[in-house]
């Protein structure tokens, strides 16, 4: 009986001493280190291009109104002919209005004489009431009779020139050097009998605007954009017309025109082009082609490697001993499938595609990644 029990305990011996090696090495055995997908962080050699709708819009619109009433009795120019202004554009028929002058200068004729015969009364009642050979009441009444005749010439003078001014109106004229357009009416109308009536309309298209909408947070990049550019860089503005050419000169943005649209949070902007061959017209839709400032910071990631929180932006970036740490960055134009980042990361960095589970400062295996680079495309 006690040979059976010392067999047993020393196969239970043996049986443990053969168990403790593997139990320390379970112990000692260190976690295996994840494999990560990696990009390099390429510089950004494209210029942002955002493609937007616009209208054109005459740099100066006037509209040519009748100022006096009277039957046109000549159109004395031609449609869409190019006019300086105070060009004739129209005649009025003058006959009604020298006869208004006319009766007009003949009631300042009258009231001047008028007054100069009150004049010579209150001169000689002067002369009198010194001598007191007329009464103080007389005297007055001569007195306020001459002021009352040279304020009724003062009335007939400003008569004749409102006279004079509607003669002068008979003959239309161009405000503003530009395009004429289209005639409202034809000659025989009457026009000019209750308020001015519209006679046609010249538009100065040489400089001309375009008007076009940029939602609000590119607005904010083209704005950082040209606060990190240097000062002598300015946005390229193209246009492309509806025919697919492009138009042969570019624009300048005008900043001092942009509001922001509370209802689709839009910024309203406006640019200003040179048109000597009046190639663009007002009302034409066009494609505005903006060329942002090139930013010396900018490079691209791949957009997998990019994460958003509510704190940010950020990418897990793989240092030289091969540790992942998570990285802050300013990204807001994506490119094809790149994010354009402009801030937080150097060309030559490596970025992990997928690091969301990673924690700061865990070592990696790092395996460069066979990405398809998507041409950067025009942003509608």
């Amino acid at each position: 009986m006690k040979d059976v029990v010392k067999g047993a305990l020393l196969a239970l011996a043996v049986l443990l001493q053969g168990c403790e090696p593997t139990e320390k090495a379970a112990e000692t055995q260190t976690p295996a280190v994840p494999k990560v997908d990696i990009a390099t962080v390429t510089p950004s050699t494209e210029p942002l291009t955002t493609r937007l709708t616009g209208r054109m819009e005459a740099y100066r619109t006037a509209e040519v109104r009748a100022r006096v009433e009277g039957i046109v009795e000549a159109r004395t120019y031609q449609e869409g002919q190019e006019v300086k202004a105070g060009t004739l554009l129209f005649r009025i028929d003058p006959a009604p209005l020298k006869a208004e002058l006319a009766a007009a200068e003949a009631e300042l004729a009258q009231a001047r004489a008028a007054a100069d015969a009150a004049e010579d009364i209150a001169k000689r009642s002067r002369q009198l009431m010194a001598d007191e050979s007329i009464s103080a009441q007389q005297y007055r009444k001569d007195f306020f009779t001459e002021k009352q005749a040279r304020a009724t010439e003062k009335a007939a003078e400003a008569k004749v020139q409102s006279a004079r001014l509607k003669l002068a109106y008979a003959n239309v004229t161009s405000p503003i050097a530009g395009r004429a357009r289209r005639a409202e009416v034809t000659e025989g109308a009457l026009v000019g009998q209750d308020e001015g009536t519209k006679l046609t309309t010249v538009e100065q298209i040489d400089p001309i605007y375009v008007n076009f909408a940029q939602p609000m947070a590119d607005s904010l990049a083209l704005r950082q954009s040209l606060q990190q550019a240097d000062k002598r860089e300015k946005p390229i503005l193209r246009l492309r017309l509806s025919n697919g050419s492009t138009y042969p000169l570019n624009g300048t943005l005008l900043f001092s025109d942009w509001a922001v649209d509370e209802k689709t949070d839009t910024v309203a902007m406006r640019a200003i082009f040179d048109n000597p061959d009046h190639l663009l017209l007002p009302g034409m839709y066009v494609q505005v082609e903006l060329q942002q400032p090139s930013e010396k910071q900018a490079v691209l990631i791949p957009q997998q490697a990019l994460t958003r929180t509510r704190e940010g932006a950020y990418t897990m970036v793989v240092d030289e001993t091969n540790h992942a740490h998570s990285r802050p960055i300013s990204a807001d134009t994506l490119e094809g499938n790149q994010w354009r980042v402009t801030d937080g990361l150097n060309a030559g960095e490596r970025v992990i595609l997928s690091g969301s589970a990673l924690k700061d400062g865990q070592a990696v295996e790092p395996k460069q990644a066979a990405l398809t680079t998507q041409p950067v495309a025009s942003k509608e």
